[in-house]
């Protein structure tokens, strides 16, 4: 009967504070990777609202050409451009379409464009587009949506969907248009 007397418990010499300690370190672990879950879930969900902001605004444009066949034939909303070269090339306004002022096929393809590309710069960070022609498809096209992820950017890969030169960091989201 080391250290007891009748009852009377024996003596722990700091047992229970060394269990407390280990509890808090096991603790701390667990919050450490809870907090590294949700960051983790952040960076996807932000990832993923690109994307589905990218897919609406194909639809977006593909929605006009449809509007505007006759621009879709004439090839009026080819725009076959790299994401350095879209990025500094935006389409002025045709100045049609306001106030009154009828534009023809050529014209609402201009201002479709240059509407959609401010929309795209918009909604992504240093968003712009391309229209690219399918090949061997005389009125079919890839509308690409192009736009800087920061992931990508990070890990200083590039996106095989954009349009040539290849940009790292630039993911690119590419829909064709069959009308």
């Amino acid at each position: 009967m080391l250290g007891t007397q009748r009852g009377k418990p024996a003596h722990q010499s700091g047992i229970a504070m060394l269990e407390v300690l280990i509890t808090i370190v096991i603790l701390a672990f667990g919050a450490l990777g809870l907090a590294s879950l949700q960051l983790t879930s952040m960076k996807y969900n932000k990832e993923s609202a690109g994307r589905s902001k990218a897919t609406l605004l194909a639809v977006e444009l593909s929605d006009r050409m449809r509007a505007n066949r006759q621009g879709v034939v004439a090839a009026s909303y080819s725009r076959n451009e790299g994401y350095t070269a879209a990025l500094a090339d935006v389409p002025a306004s045709p100045g049609c379409g306001s106030g009154g002022t009828e534009c023809n096929s050529t014209q609402l393809a201009a201002l479709d464009i240059s509407d959609w590309l401010t929309d795209v710069a918009a909604a992504l960070p240093s968003g712009t587009g391309a229209i690219v022609p399918i090949a061997n498809n005389y009125a079919g096209y890839n509308i690409v949506v192009m736009w800087v992820e920061k992931s990508l950017l990070d890990a200083g890969g590039t996106d095989a969907t954009c349009p040539a030169p290849l940009v790292v960091g630039v993911r690119c989201l590419a829909t064709p248009f069959i009308p």
